[in-house]
């Protein structure tokens, strides 16, 4: 399901995405970059502290805030499942 068809905002969705990506970079101090297609769990290994850490990074370099009540961590496997979430669940902080 893309962007348009969910009534996502698609450039700000890619705006949490290029930020994230930088975030989980700097975070992870990984050899090659973080893509929109990676598990967090699986190939990123993302811990709860880092979740946390990555989400207070979003707020802040992207000026939000996040509705993390309804997040559901089944449902955001990947870095790009995660980013739709935030482009539907946030708000300007």
């Amino acid at each position: 399901m893309t962007a348009q068809e969910t009534g996502l905002d698609g450039e700000f969705r890619q705006r949490v995405i290029d930020t994230m990506t930088t975030v989980l970079d700097r975070l992870l101090d990984r050899p090659e970059p973080v893509t929109e297609d990676m598990r967090l769990m699986e190939e990123l290994g993302l811990s709860s502290t880092l979740g946390l850490e990555l989400m207070l990074e979003l707020e802040d370099q992207l000026l939000i805030l996040i509705d993390v009540e309804q997040m559901d961590q089944e449902q955001m496997k990947t870095v790009g499942e995660l980013a739709t979430f935030i482009a539907g669940h946030s708000r300007p902080g």
